[in-house]
């Protein structure tokens, strides 16, 4: 079978939804990149006021080949389009001036981008400049313990969070910041453990000079041996990017994830690739990084109400804490998979990332993935990187709606947008879930496009490395029109 079905509708309906876009109604200004929406959820804008688009990546080793394994990155742009898609790429490190490079994208093509071979750095970050807004960007960290696929943010921020971060058993975490802008930019970090809140000096007025970036090892700066750990980087002055490269070495947790943080809290936050089962444990780590304590309630989707009743659960996340939500925990939820939506109560703005570790043959594989805020559910999402092998449970969607509708994948290549054959007008159930294989060669190394009549959330299974049992996770791209 090309598809799996779960055509189930949930007891909970979660209403409001709004996308919100940046407006300017003073005089025009000069501006260095584009300002294609408020920081949020990297999405894909289309309409007549985004005309060209600025990527900024989430930054990655650059180490190159070493006993272990290769440490590298590349940079994956796709263009959808019938016509050509040019800009510029420009890559930054700690120890060289900035690098520069035309880039042309044919129609209907992708143009993958070696970090390792224009660099000379122990890491490296990027941003791309397009003339179309239509066009994506993405990275891809090459990592001994994994490939992680990370979508590039639409902007740069005064704040970035991370609900989780890990350094139990020598795990390894490492903070990526970039600054692309001109000028210095200067950060208080401030670190949630279990413990409390602390902000060590060394992290106080933390300075990322112009055009380059700056990597905290984060159990070295005094966090150590922590399986509770939030980071709030908020800036004093500038903008920046913030990342998070982590590699979990024990306590439950095996595997390579890096990613970008949030650049801002949201009283709403979807996942789509949840499961329970032998061998499974699925968190959601709640950061209030606010001043004031917050209720929210955990709400489960995608399951068969005539199986299981499901009942929202009520959390109190106390100001400047994480709380960590054993979602195998509640009460009634049977094995298999679902979604899920956490929403702060009352507008509560929190931020939260999803913990998934499964069985990867003999060992465990670990992904984290930061959800999808409210506003960015779309009725069409594009998936740059899948797969390049037939695979089952690349794509897991989640029909955010409370309708029926119907999903159907498209193939991106020279002759425009194909329908994978097997994969049309797939029937998805009011707030239902569903898994696609892809199986179909004509899915293989190509750019996808998922499409619906309903407001959708789409999440990817990648595979790590050809030789690592276990998936990768990361959201697709919603476009926004």
């Amino acid at each position: 079978m090309n598809r799996r079905l779960s055509l189930y509708a949930a007891l909970v309906v979660i209403t409001g939804i709004a996308i919100n876009f940046s407006s300017n109604t003073g005089n025009p200004t000069p501006a260095v990149f584009s300002n294609s929406v408020i920081p949020g959820t990297p999405a894909i804008v289309r309409n007549e006021l985004s005309v060209t688009s600025t990527w900024f990546c989430a930054g990655t080793s650059a180490a190159g080949k070493s006993e272990n394994g290769t440490y590298g990155g590349e940079i994956v742009i796709s263009n959808p389009l019938e016509s050509p898609v040019s800009g510029l790429l420009t890559l930054l490190t700690s120890e060289q001036d900035p690098i520069t490079q035309v880039i042309n994208v044919d129609p209907r093509s992708q143009l993958v981008i070696d970090i390792n071979s224009l660099v000379s750095a122990p890491y490296a970050s990027a941003y791309v400049e397009l003339n179309d807004s239509a066009a994506s960007v993405e990275q891809r960290a090459l990592h001994p313990a994994g490939a992680a696929v990370s979508p590039c943010s639409n902007r740069t921020s005064d704040q970035w969070y991370f609900a989780d971060g890990f350094s139990a058993e020598s795990s390894d975490l490492r903070l990526i910041l970039t600054n692309p802008y001109m000028s210095p930019a200067i950060v208080n970090i401030e670190v949630a453990t279990e413990g409390g809140l602390r902000t060590p000096t060394n992290l106080e007025g933390y300075v990322v000079p112009s055009q380059s970036i700056r990597v905290l090892n984060i159990p070295e700066s005094g966090f150590r041996d922590e399986e509770l750990l939030a980071i709030s980087v908020v800036a004093t002055a500038g903008r920046i990017v913030a990342a998070k490269d982590q590699h979990y070495l024990g306590a439950g947790r095996l595997g390579h994830v890096l990613t970008l943080g949030s650049p801002s809290t949201s009283d709403q936050w979807w996942f789509a690739d949840g499961e329970k089962g032998a061998g499974i444990s699925e968190t959601y780590m709640i950061f209030n990084p606010t001043d004031q304590d917050v209720t929210a309630d955990v709400v489960i989707l995608g399951i068969d109400p005539t199986v299981a009743s499901i009942q929202p659960t009520t959390l109190t996340i106390p100001a400047h804490e994480v709380v960590p939500f054993d979602v195998s925990a509640i009460v009634g939820l049977l094995d298999g998979p679902h979604g899920g939506v956490v929403s702060g109560q009352s507008g509560a703005r929190l931020v939260v990332e999803r913990i998934l570790t499964k069985p990867a043959g003999s060992s465990v594989a670990t992904t984290a993935v930061l959800g999808a805020q409210r506003g960015f559910q779309s009725t069409r999402w594009s998936v740059p990187t899948s797969t390049t092998i037939a695979i089952e449970d690349v794509l897991t969607i989640l029909n955010t709606s409370p309708n029926d509708g119907v999903v159907t994948i498209y193939s991106v290549g020279p002759g425009g947008e194909e329908p994978v054959p097997g994969l049309s007008d797939i029937p998805i159930a009011a707030n239902g879930l569903i898994s696609i294989d892809l199986v179909d060669p004509l899915s293989f190394g190509r750019a996808l496009e998922v499409e619906s009549d309903q407001l959708i959330l789409v999440e990817r299974r990648l595979e790590r490395t050809p030789t690592l049992r276990g998936r990768s996770g990361s959201l697709a791209f919603p476009e926004m029109m």
